[in-house]
Parts: C-alpha cells; sequence; structure tokens
C-alpha cells in the first residue's frame, strides 16, 4: 500500500511539473502572439523614425528646345500642308546638325477656325493649324552649339521658339547618390537621437522612400549663374548649363534597445 502511494505521489508530481511547463509555454506563446500582433498591426515597438532629405548635384547632358509652328490658310488642308512643310525642313536642318530625328518629338497638334472679331463683328479669317514639337540636344559641346540650332530653325521663319531648359537624361545615378546621402544622415541624425535618451541605436525595420524632385533648369533661371558671355562678333550666345539640384527624402525607423 505504501509503494502505491509513493508511485502514485510520483506520477501526480510528474504530471504537475508537466502540466506547469505546458502552461509557462502556452503563456510565453500568448505573450509574443500579442506581441507580434501589436508590431503587425500597431506599427514597431521600440523605435525612433526619423526623415531626412538627401541632395546630389549634377551637370545637365541635355538641351531641350520647345518650339510651334503656325499657319493659316483658307482651309484646313492647306494650313496642315503648310506646317508640314515647314516641319520637313525642320527635319532637314536637324539631319544637317546631326540630330537624330528621334529627338525631334510632336507634343501637339491643334487646328482650328480663326475669326476677326473686330468692329462687333464676326469674319472667319481661315483655318489656323499649330504644331508644337520638342528638340533634344544631346551632343558634347551642346552649350555652346544650341545657337545652331535656333539659328537655323528662325531663319526658316514663322517658326516660333516657346522655350528651353536644361535636362538630365539620365537621373538614376543623381537619384542613387541623393537616396545615400539622405540615408546616412538619416542614420547619424537617429543615432544622436537614441543617444541622448540613453538608448542604443538598432537596426533598421522600414524604409519609406517618401519623395524624389528633380526640376530641369530653364535657361532663364540660368542668367545671374550662368555668366551668358555673348560673342559680339557672332551675336551668339556661350553658355553654361551649370548644376542641377537632385532631392530625395526618405522615412528611416530604427530599433531601439
Amino acid at each position: 500500500m505504501k509503494n502505491k502511494l509513493l508511485i502514485n505521489g510520483s506520477f501526480l508530481l510528474g504530471a504537475s511539473i508537466i502540466l506547469a511547463w505546458t502552461l509557462l509555454y502556452v503563456w510565453n506563446e500568448m505573450i509574443q502572439s500579442n506581441k507580434d500582433n501589436q508590431q503587425t498591426s500597431m506599427g514597431i515597438t521600440n523605435t525612433i523614425s526619423v526623415v531626412w532629405e538627401g541632395k546630389a548635384y549634377v551637370v545637365p547632358d541635355t538641351l531641350i528646345i520647345n518650339i510651334s509652328v503656325s499657319e493659316l490658310a483658307k482651309t484646313t488642308q492647306e494650313a496642315q500642308a503648310q506646317a508640314n512643310t515647314k516641319i520637313a525642313k525642320i527635319k532637314e536642318i536637324l539631319k544637317n546638325l546631326e540630330i537624330a530625328k528621334e529627338n525631334l518629338k510632336t507634343i501637339n497638334v491643334n487646328v482650328y477656325p480663326e475669326y476677326d472679331r473686330s468692329n462687333n463683328q464676326r469674319k472667319l479669317l481661315g483655318y489656323r493649324s499649330q504644331q508644337s514639337l520638342s528638340i533634344e540636344v544631346a551632343w558634347e559641346n551642346f552649350a555652346t552649339k544650341w545657337w545652331d540650332v535656333i539659328d537655323k530653325i528662325a531663319g526658316i521663319g514663322g517658326v516660333n521658339v516657346d522655350n528651353t531648359y536644361f535636362n538630365l537624361k539620365d537621373k538614376n545615378k543623381a537619384m542613387a547618390d541623393a537616396r545615400e546621402k539622405a540615408l546616412n544622415d538619416a542614420k547619424t541624425k537617429a543615432e544622436q537621437l537614441a543617444k541622448f535618451s540613453w538608448m542604443t541605436l538598432g537596426k533598421p525595420v522600414m524604409i519609406t522612400n517618401n519623395e524624389i524632385n528633380y526640376v530641369p533648369t530653364p535657361m532663364y533661371a540660368m542668367a545671374e549663374n550662368a555668366k551668358w558671355a555673348w560673342d559680339t562678333t557672332m551675336n551668339t550666345a556661350d553658355l553654361s548649363p551649370g548644376q542641377t539640384e537632385v532631392t530625395v527624402t526618405v522615412n528611416v525607423s530604427y530599433e531601439i534597445k
């Protein structure tokens, strides 16, 4: 009988220990699950979040010249034919200047009746064909040879140069440099915040690329910095494209311990 009681007591003790470990395991799992749920639904806990802006400065490699052709005739067909004749001359000029035909792009085409509304009357003058085109000048020394394009096209007559601006054909490298600078500066700022809070900065747990900003540089904005140098003998302008700013903003969250 005594042996039987000892066996039952040992069994009960063992069962109690197993039950206790089971309950402890379940409790830990519940705590971890709750923590994971909080991290998933409410955001990572114990973090520092910083927003930083990185900038890269690059020299533009392309000049964009926007032009327009406008022709008035008795019929739409005649107006369109006249406009097409001038555009053919523009294409020939670009070909002679070794600018690929792919660098001339039609932006917009409008055909509409035009009226004389003076003296309270509405008299049909004819039909106007208006086309807007963009020329991409991307050759070596484009900043000094751009005048050849404008001068020869202007010689056709009836072609307007609407605006010009410097551009960057491949923005990926500049954006990568700006993004790297933003991330490095964000880490430095986060380390400072952690240090001032008597904590240690851990690894990044979330990175968001908030904004990429690239603004082509219009030539009129370059007037002060580019130092326009007019050649009095050639009556042309030798200009410098200067530098264009590329800005990237990042939001980074770091663990803190």
